[in-house]
């Protein structure tokens, strides 16, 4: 397992390593203060090596969070596993992927 890591660049959230159920519950924590203050605008996912329903209801939770703060929040570089997670669970009109 590949403990998974964030990084801020301005108003991208970098998201590395793998999203499951033992990763999500730190990155949401570790995210919730600076969305209630700065929430970013794009998070990026291109380092996401692996990741299961637990990323996928990260990123769900994340755009409720950015949108009761009035931000738009775009999701970027979504690898393919997520996006076929994101299509079967018919969320791919609510998850704004880029």
């Amino acid at each position: 397992m590949t403990a998974a890591t964030l990084e801020r660049k301005g108003q991208t959230l970098y998201v590395r390593g793998e999203l499951d159920f033992d990763s999500v519950a730190a990155l949401l924590d570790a995210t919730e203060p600076p969305f209630a203050t700065d929430p970013p605008t794009h998070i990026d996912l291109s380092g996401v090596i692996r990741a299961n329903s637990a990323g996928i209801a990260l990123l769900v939770e994340w755009l409720i969070q950015a949108r009761r703060h009035g931000q738009e929040l775009t999701f970027i570089n979504v690898p393919a596993q997520m996006r076929a997670i994101i299509a079967i669970a018919d969320l791919d009109a609510i998850l704004p992927l880029a």
